[in-house]
């Protein structure tokens, strides 16, 4: 009875990775709907809160994005300084 040669495992084909924004819109549009409940529930009283949330939120995604960008710049004049070090 002959030995079947040894042949490498096949590899499973890579799923396709998605460029869409489904997920995010998805997620937006649940997030209005909860807030629109809410706001009925409460007749209209959860509005401040909301634009109070809406302005931190936003504050702090401007700090993000402030603070990011100026530490992305200092780090890589710092990875450029070291690579030409010999």
């Amino acid at each position: 009875m002959p030995i079947p040669s040894a042949q490498p495992p096949s590899t499973p084909p890579e799923p396709t990775k998605t460029k869409g924004c489904f997920g995010i819109v998805t997620a937006l549009a649940v997030a209005l709907l909860v807030f629109v409940v809410l706001f009925v529930l409460t007749n209209g009283a959860i509005g401040p809160a909301a634009i109070a949330a809406a302005v931190i939120f936003g504050l702090a995604a401007l700090h993000y994005i402030v603070w990011g960008w100026w530490l992305s710049g200092i780090i890589r004049r710092q990875v450029e300084e070291e690579e030409r070090r010999p």
